[in-house]
């Protein structure tokens, strides 16, 4: 499932020409199809630390991967303070996602990234369904 959403979120990126949160992301959504509570919970805090990144970025001029790390050190950040609060909050999807969709909501909008995300991590479910019932078929 991580390889179909990877793919899947390469060909959104060719087809439109906008990030869809980070490489991983849809394939990681994808694989968390099943509790979308946790999947939902994990583009929230995405969102809501894009003003504190976009805060940096015009407070220090970052940008490229000096932008990335950030935004990667301020989802470790909301993590570790959130799993001090909440521990059950201490899910895989966790900061990396959180971090790389802040990162490209940051750049590019939050409804583009967001769209990007789950719509490419849906294709990826869905096919992988498709591939699996025509596989039942065959076999």
């Amino acid at each position: 499932m991580l390889g179909w959403g990877v793919f899947a979120g390469l060909v959104w990126s060719r087809r439109t020409g906008w990030g869809c949160g980070g490489i991983i992301t849809p394939g990681l959504l994808a694989l968390y199809a099943s509790h979308p509570a946790l999947a939902a919970a994990t583009l929230a805090l995405g969102v809501a630390l894009t003003p504190l990144l976009s805060l940096g970025v015009r407070a220090w001029g970052l940008y490229g991967r000096e932008r990335s790390g950030a935004a990667m050190l301020i989802a470790l950040c909301a993590r570790a303070l959130l799993f001090s609060l909440l521990p059950a909050s201490s899910g895989v999807l966790g900061w990396v996602v959180s971090g790389l969709v802040a990162s490209d909501a940051e750049r590019q909008g939050v409804v583009i990234t967001l769209c990007g995300a789950v719509s490419s991590a849906l294709a990826a479910v869905f096919s992988m369904e498709i591939f699996r019932a025509c596989l039942g078929l065959i076999f």
